[in-house]
């Protein structure tokens, strides 16, 4: 099941359970300790379930991280490339800085260095921002407020880059003046070509 379907019903419970579930386990015990049993087990079904939805651990876990990301960091539509970003910027911080995104980030940078199965998950999650990214690109471009150029990839990095370095590296905490300012420079980048494919 991809995640842009959406089933309704006793479906859709089972799968905001699972999801749940599975962002609880990596919080608590990393990916490398999460096993389908102990998801099932949260989540109140079976493992079967699991299987017959998702196939892997893997797989479910690739969802649940782009579903939470889908949810928390949506495209938005503000009307101009500024305030777009900023908006970006700040739902960035907001997932990073919550229970669930902290279980991501440790999953996403800790455990990819050594677990194949992680580092496919960071390109999916990735992949799908970029394409997010890229819409707010071609609106902007559509608006005449920058080059059709500009890569997205490079937008959304110029954004985000700031506020990981604090995060992984730096150890600093990051909030909405830490999300502002990496906006107002991506702002900057991407009207002076620097970003530009």
């Amino acid at each position: 099941m991809s995640v842009s379907e959406r089933p309704g019903g006793r479906s859709a419970r089972v799968r905001e359970a699972v999801f749940a579930a599975t962002l609880s386990g990596l919080s608590e015990r990393g990916y490398a300790s999460l096993t389908v049993e102990d998801v099932a087990e949260r989540a109140g079904v079976h493992k079967t379930t699991i299987y017959r939805r998702w196939g892997t651990l893997a797989q479910l876990v690739a969802e649940a991280v782009v579903d939470l990301s889908e949810t928390t960091v949506p495209v938005p539509d503000t009307g101009a490339l500024e305030s777009d970003l900023h908006e970006m910027a700040r739902s960035i911080v907001a997932l990073v800085t919550s229970e669930s995104g902290r279980a991501i980030v440790a999953a996403l940078f800790s455990d990819a260095v050594r677990t194949p199965e992680v580092a496919a998950i960071k390109r999916e999650f990735y992949a799908g921002r970029y394409a997010l990214a890229d819409v707010v690109v071609q609106r902007a471009v559509g608006r005449g407020e920058i080059q059709q150029n500009v890569s997205a990839a490079d937008l959304l990095a110029a954004i985000a880059a700031p506020i990981y370095y604090r995060l992984l590296v730096a150890d600093l905490p990051v909030d909405r003046a830490v999300a502002d300012r990496a906006a107002a420079a991506a702002l900057v980048a991407a009207r002076a070509g620097v970003l530009n494919a």
